[in-house]
């Protein structure tokens, strides 16, 4: 029996040693037709491509045969160009949230384009004050938006509401210069569906 034992000591080891796993993976599948931002945790903000994916590594305790359900909480910012999270409790768009990561699994989220988009690039040499964004519903505007300033060589997007059928209406928006200078674009053919976006580029005169 005593023999037995010391026999079965080993084993039970590498069974121990084999069950023990650490670290989960968090798995953003992209499928709008626009970048997504993700920020986990207090990492810096990793972009995602159109139509890519990323899996982020996430550190947790040890998982064994004693122990087996490890997981941890963590933060995360996730948001598209065409894509916001919906808090359907509280009715509202988000850009945070917070996952359960498990040790040894994978936690995939599918990110399907939701919403329409503004975007401003700034390819010039000055300053852009402001971009503001005008929802008009053929009637007046309904809304505004605006981006702030945005420094030479930066960009900023809008999750914006995007038209229907049922709710009808289109964009258009004025950009004001570091030098003065106004530009206006769109007009009432500027309608949005569900992942199409509003682009603006600036760049110098020649």
């Amino acid at each position: 029996m005593k023999r037995m034992y010391l026999l079965l000591l080993p084993l039970l080891a590498l069974l121990f040693l084999a069950a023990c796993e650490s670290g989960g993976n968090f798995r953003v599948i992209n499928r709008t037709s626009y970048p997504v931002y993700v920020t986990l945790d207090d990492e810096a903000e990793f972009a995602i491509p159109a139509g890519t994916e990323h899996t982020f590594e996430v550190a947790t305790a040890n998982q064994h045969i004693f122990n087996p359900d490890v997981s941890v909480e963590v933060p995360v910012r996730l948001v598209g160009e065409t894509f916001q999270i919906y808090d359907e409790g509280n009715e509202v768009f988000t850009d945070t949230t917070r996952v359960v990561i498990h040790a040894g699994k994978t936690t995939s989220v599918f990110v399907d384009p939701n919403r329409a988009s503004f975007k401003v690039v700034n390819n010039s040499s000055q300053y852009i004050i402001q971009a503001k964004l005008f929802k008009h519903n053929f009637v007046g505007v309904v809304a505004s938006n605006d981006t702030g300033p945005i420094a030479p060589g930066r960009f900023v997007y809008l999750p914006v509401e995007y038209a229907t059928s049922s709710n009808n209406f289109y964009y258009y928006a004025t950009v004001q210069m570091e030098d003065g200078a106004t530009y206006n674009y769109g007009d009432e053919t500027n309608i949005l569906a569900v992942d199409q976006q509003f682009l603006i580029t600036l760049t110098d005169p020649e």
